[in-house]
């Protein structure tokens, strides 16, 4: 029987996956130099599971209920954290850029990267799975991340529009917040800089810094920091919001007033919008935490490909929220804003004046500025 075209819809991704499934006949002959062999450290998993009383070996480290290859519309969120649209609309888009000859059809390179994405599973279990040869899933991730940000860095990037990411309440004119990241790299502890807009939207990505790295030392070294400072990204009379207490008080960086404030009092109403205005960005952080491959991002084979691995998850996730699919958007759950404690703020807690950062009047100026005008605005706890 003739094999389906390429995919196009959801219905014909379903039904060519299938047609990929586990067969002999597809087995490998031989592995793609370079290919890592029996001792690859993904094979182990992260958290597994105890040993029954009868001393039985541990169950692998997939789980069982992974629908891999995806056998229905609703297991795509599962199998790929994008739902079924997302998938095709992501595989006509890149479709001539996946495509390689010596590689699986693009629809396929596409589902193994995913896959990888979404579930952390190592790259041999994925191809046992989709019945493909060892080296495919590694070479479709390595493929799917040069293509991204090759080809898309502008899904990384401020609106050209600055009205567009400004926000309207609780503070006026602010473009959004910025924090500063750290996750488990395969050489120690890697640290991205993110801003995030009102929507989560990541607005601007610098990775690949040191984990022991400070706040302030991780946004002296970024672009970012340059740009802003030359008079590009924001127009006059903008900001963003620093988050956690490792940021000074800049012109165009806001932090909260530290020390005990006057409940009730401008001050207070001030870091009640500021915490408000840095919940988009947490939220985009534990979004990107939600990635199987970011939680096994120390099993990657560099810290460079550690460092793509975060982008490409970074444009996925803006991809999905212009889409409007919340597959892969973590809860707003403002208690959940303590689960970055170990991965967020580093610094010396002491604020404007740190790191050789002068207290600047005029940041001071806009800062008491901001906090009057909240006398009549309630913003959110």
């Amino acid at each position: 029987m003739t094999p389906p075209p390429l995919l196009l819809t959801a219905h014909s991704a379903a039904a060519l996956l299938l047609l990929l499934g586990p067969d002999p006949a597809r087995a490998p002959k031989r592995r793609r130099r370079g290919e890592a062999g029996g001792s690859d450290p993904d094979a182990e998993a992260s958290d597994p599971a105890p040993a029954p009383p009868e001393q039985e070996p541990p169950p692998p480290p997939a789980p069982v209920a992974l629908p891999l290859p995806p056998t229905s519309l609703d297991h795509y969120p599962l199998a790929f954290r994008v739902s079924a649209p997302t998938f095709n609309f992501l595989s006509g888009l890149l479709d001539p850029l996946l495509s390689d000859p010596s590689l699986p059809p693009s629809p396929v390179l596409l589902a193994l990267a995913l896959a990888r994405l979404a579930s952390g599973l190592p790259y041999p279990a994925l191809a046992a799975r989709f019945g493909v040869p060892p080296s495919a899933p590694r070479a479709a991730s390595r493929r799917l991340r040069r293509v991204l940000l090759a080809n898309f860095r502008f899904w990384l990037a401020f609106p050209s529009d600055p009205s567009s990411g400004a926000y309207s309440a609780p503070l006026p004119s602010c473009r959004g917040a910025l924090c500063c990241a750290r996750f488990d790299g395969p050489g120690g502890p890697l640290a991205a800089q993110l801003v995030a807009g009102a929507s989560s939207r990541v607005l601007s990505l610098a990775a690949g810094f040191r984990g022991d790295r400070t706040d302030i030392e991780v946004l002296r070294l970024s672009s970012l920091y340059q740009e802003v400072e030359q008079g590009r990204v924001l127009e006059p009379g903008q900001y963003l919001v620093g988050d956690g207490g490792g940021y000074p008080l800049l012109p165009w960086l806001m932090v909260p007033f530290r020390g005990p404030v006057v409940p009730g009092s401008p001050e207070a109403a001030f870091n009640s919008a500021h915490r408000a205005m840095c919940r988009p960005v947490r939220r985009a952080v534990r979004s990107l935490m939600g990635w199987g491959a970011i939680s096994r991002l120390h099993e990657e084979e560099s810290p460079r490909a550690a460092v793509a691995c975060i982008g490409t998850c970074a444009m996925l996730h803006n991809v999905l929220l212009t889409r409007e699919d919340y597959s892969a958007l973590a809860p707003d759950e403002a208690e959940a804003e303590s689960d970055l404690g170990e991965v967020q703020s580093q610094g010396d807690g002491t604020g404007a004046g740190s790191e050789g950062f002068e207290v600047d009047t005029r940041a001071s100026v806009l800062r008491s500025a901001l906090a009057a005008t909240m006398r009549d605005l309630r913003a959110p706890d």
